[in-house]
């Protein structure tokens, strides 16, 4: 399954500017690939909209109950202090245009 993550945070507490959460931001980077495939997820893109503070991560993760356990590791719950973090299950456009082709 497809998982969009949208992370937001302030200006303040920007990791490019805040020495505290630049650490913080770092130690996430170093363990993301491990602590992905920990729980079989697999990052398939991140992008930075840094003027706005924004941050889309997509994953292909086998279940829900895996992104949690991503989500519930300690370089994420420490990201989780300075940002607010929305996740989305989403489905591709062939996905979504079959669903729409085949509804009734």
């Amino acid at each position: 399954m497809l998982v969009l993550q949208v992370a937001k945070h302030s200006p303040e507490v920007c990791p490019a500017y805040n020495d505290k959460f630049r650490a913080v931001t770092l130690k996430w980077f170093e363990s993301a690939e491990a602590n992905c495939a920990k729980f079989g997820v697999k990052m398939i893109g991140f992008w930075t909209d840094h003027p706005n503070h924004l941050v889309f991560m997509l994953f292909d993760a086998p279940s829900m109950e895996a992104m949690i356990g991503l989500s519930m590791t300690p370089e994420t719950m420490a990201m989780m202090a300075f940002q607010s973090i929305k996740t989305f299950p989403v489905v591709d456009f062939k996905q979504t245009w079959d669903m729409i082709k085949h509804a009734k």
